[in-house]
């Protein structure tokens, strides 16, 4: 089994010269989606990528913080808020969970109950967490209580092995914990005015938050803090929560061209980055506190900064649906701001093959948010392949698939990349495990300044038992979750980005697939 290699567009691609080598060897070309596709308009729905919800949890009482009279329960908000944002494609959910009630106290057996309850909700519904514990609802000195620095280093140790424990379901775990929601300001106990206090409770955060996992922090200023040789350095990634494009007071120095908005740069190509604008009454001038006027939010610039900086995940609570309001708020707009293809070449950004024509070459116009929406992350598009024409019984069988990541950022987490064969039955009744490593499924080397696409290839040797029955099987490409728990559940499964392959889900539900040959038979 060969390890995967990643080669330039630009450059030559071996298999090509394959498909001459005769009439043992299949090879097969692949499309994107183009717009008069099945669904070509609406986004792909996939695991740990895109816009994501909010809920925030108080774990002692629980119910939803911001309005427990209508939501006096654990899960209702956050099913409410799924329905909402159906056609949104929305697979992760911001967790906040309240701790208020443990102020002084240790973490409860009931605590640690409901928040178990909130983890199961999001597995039933197909989402995962990007997770943050908080314990301050008001800022501008107004919040009535908060954690010392020894409650908050108790309740991280306590925390560890419940992370641990639901892994599958978190995507990232975001450094809340310190002052108003969780955002390192306006704490009750001034936590956030030494740098000592800060960088113990980060430390913490880092030793709570589950291996494999990557911490977000809302300004690089504070990830600064800890040593760069350390390993919790390098796992810190950045969570931007005033996206507004324009210079602001409000937005944690990190404007285009601040050294803050270059590291970030410098550094998101191999961390998950998550962000959201402020609430569009902010926008509308109709917030209490704004300290000056807002505006709506350029959706064109806004996309491009999503893709400099390789942002795996966007709030669309802030600035879209919001609060039953009479307003329109920015992304609102963004529905109605056309985004071109010479907008997207002239900014080095991404254009997914196919994305501004129909399957007759006439052109479709296409609008920012539903660019946004559709290159959040990783968006895998299958290029070509090459097969033998007949598959050999108890043989090792060369196969060869290139593929382009068509997103803003690289894939994090565990996801392994499986063949796998279907009988005309639908029964799947073959996987083979290949080394394709997809956290190396980088869209374009990060220190290419000309951004040119990347193409990865995943080489393996499909193994075929000799005691499987001959005869007609469809092959595919499975790669689901990495976890026990979510590997067979096709909810979690990767989709590729492709109009000329059948996404096809076992009638159990437990695979996803990417049908590669429709009919390939076993010798």
């Amino acid at each position: 089994m060969k390890n995967i290699t990643t080669l330039m567009l630009a450059a030559i691609w071996t298999l090509g010269s394959f498909a001459s080598c005769g009439s043992d060897v299949r090879h097969r070309t692949f499309r994107g989606i183009y717009a008069d596709d099945p669904a070509g308009m609406e986004g792909l729905y996939n695991p740990e990528r895109g816009f994501r919800l909010e809920v925030a949890l108080d774990v002692t009482e629980k119910n939803y913080v911001w309005a427990p009279e209508k939501y006096p329960d654990i899960t209702s908000y956050l099913e409410e808020q799924s329905d909402i944002y159906a056609s949104d494609s929305v697979s992760l959910v911001q967790t906040y969970f309240y701790l208020t009630g443990a102020v002084g106290k240790d973490l409860t057996e009931a605590d640690f109950r409901t928040m178990d309850v909130f983890f199961d909700k999001l597995r039933e519904l197909g989402k995962k967490a990007v997770l943050r514990f908080a314990y301050e609802t008001q800022f501008m000195g107004r919040a009535a209580t908060g954690p010392t620095l020894e409650d908050i280093v108790r309740h991280t140790e306590q925390l560890q092995p419940f992370l641990e424990k639901n892994k599958d379901v978190i995507q990232v775990v975001q450094a809340g914990m310190i002052g108003a929601w969780g955002e390192w300001h306006s704490s009750f106990h001034g936590l956030e005015k030494s740098d000592d206090t800060k960088r113990t409770i980060l430390q913490h955060i880092c030793r709570m938050t589950p291996e494999g996992r990557a911490v977000q922090i809302r300004v690089p200023e504070y990830k600064n803090l800890l040593d760069p040789a350390l390993a919790d350095y390098k796992r810190v990634s950045f969570h931007d929560d005033f996206i507004v494009i324009k210079k602001h007071q409000w937005d944690g120095g990190m404007s285009e061209g601040t050294p803050a908005y270059e590291q970030i740069v410098r550094q998101s190509p191999f961390l998950p980055v998550d962000g959201e604008l402020p609430w569009g009454t902010w926008s509308m001038n109709e917030g209490p506190d704004n300290p000056e006027a807002g505006w709506v939010i350029d959706g064109l610039q806004t996309a491009r900064r999503l893709f400099l900086q390789h942002f795996t995940s966007l709030s669309a609570i802030h600035n879209y649906k919001e609060k039953d309001t009479k307003d329109k708020y920015s992304m609102m707009y963004w529905k109605e701001t056309p985004v071109s293809r010479t907008f997207l070449e002239e900014n080095k950004m991404p254009v997914s093959d196919g994305y501004f024509t129909k399957k007759d070459g006439s052109a479709v116009e296409r609008n920012v948010f539903d660019y946004i929406r559709d290159h959040l992350g990783y968006r895998i598009e299958l290029q070509e392949m090459t097969a033998p024409a007949a598959l050999a019984s108890g043989q090792a069988n060369p196969v060869e698939i290139s593929l382009v990541n068509r997103g803003f950022s690289t894939l994090f987490n565990e996801h392994p990349v499986y063949l796998v064969l279907v009988d005309m039955s639908g029964k799947v009744c073959h996987t083979a495990l290949t080394d394709a490593n997809v956290n190396d499924w980088q869209p374009y080397e990060p220190d290419n300044s000309a951004c040119t696409p990347l193409i990865h290839t995943i080489s393996t040797d499909l193994q075929i038992p000799a005691g499987l029955e001959k005869g007609t099987y469809r092959l595919g490409l499975w790669i689901p979750d990495g976890s026990g728990r979510l590997l067979y559940d096709n909810r979690f499964a990767i989709r590729c980005a492709n109009g000329d392959t059948q996404w096809w889900v076992s009638p159990d539900g437990k695979y996803g697939v990417n049908i590669l040959l429709d009919n390939i038979s076993i010798q």
